[in-house]
């Protein structure tokens, strides 16, 4: 791994990630100051089968279902997974793009000691996110009267990470395969997208309820861990994703010219 080649990563793209991670923090804060006051009168709503996973559950009655519904089933993914996807694509193919690339490869650093490095850093950077998101909750539990254990509250903030290392792989592999910014952020946010639908709706069609498990939204939430804590196998699988997409990345761009 070059060391050199992380600390730049971590240096032009830890200051996005900790605006992200303070916005996150307020949201968390203000979802947790509502409850009390909107919460229990709201209740679970009456929507259709399948919408209503899409929302998680779309139980609000409860202050577990209350921030499984307001954060973690679209807006804590959504932003992990954007930012994740946003800076590995930056630090592969936007870097070719802007011919940076190609003059860091010209002092004695192999590629994929140069990937490494930048997969490194992206995971620090969702970490960094990640911790955010851990602090937020418990605040934020504590001010809608507390309900969650500080553990589950761990748990979720785990698969969260993993969930943004996963997907942040993808862009880290497609970008470095492809050298295209555009292709890599449109890709990777397709993936992540369309993963949501599937865990979604594929399970309301006994044919096609398998399809889930090919989704990395499954391995994120499947086993509700606000609700039951960490599950080993979808920590396992999460991580082994992005080890194997970092692999790619590292293997794609070793064997390819880059954009001059």
């Amino acid at each position: 791994m070059s060391v050199p080649t992380l600390k730049m990563t971590l240096r032009l793209r830890l200051l996005f990630a900790a605006s992200a991670g303070f916005g996150l923090i307020a949201v968390l804060l203000g979802v947790g100051a509502l409850f009390p006051a909107v919460g229990h009168a709201i209740g679970k709503l009456s929507i259709p089968k399948g919408v209503d996973q899409l929302l998680g559950g779309a139980d609000y009655g409860t202050i577990t279902g209350w921030y499984r519904s307001e954060v973690g089933s679209i807006y804590g993914p959504l932003l992990i997974a954007a930012v994740a996807i946003i800076s590995a694509s930056a630090s592969t193919a936007g870097e070719e793009e802007d011919r940076i690339l190609g003059l860091v490869l010209a002092h004695p650093v192999e590629r994929s000691r140069l990937i490494v490095a930048k997969a490194v850093a992206i995971a620090a950077i969702v970490v960094v996110l990640a911790i955010g998101c851990w602090v937020g909750l418990i605040a934020g539990v504590a001010l809608a009267g507390g309900g969650i254990t500080v553990g589950h509250l761990a748990a979720y903030c785990l698969q969260l990470a993993l969930f943004g290392f996963a997907t942040g792989s993808v862009a880290l592999a497609i970008g470095a395969g492809t050298g295209r910014r555009s292709l890599a952020n449109g890709a990777s946010a397709a993936v992540a997208i369309i993963g949501w639908l599937i865990n979604g709706f594929a399970p309301l069609v006994s044919a096609i309820s398998w399809l889930k498990y090919l989704s990395l939204f499954y391995y994120y939430d499947g086993n509700d861990p606000l609700a039951h804590g960490v599950d080993i196998a979808n920590v396992i699988v999460l991580g082994a994703a992005a080890l194997l997409l970092t692999a790619v990345a590292a293997i794609s761009i070793k064997h390819r010219d880059l954009h001059a």
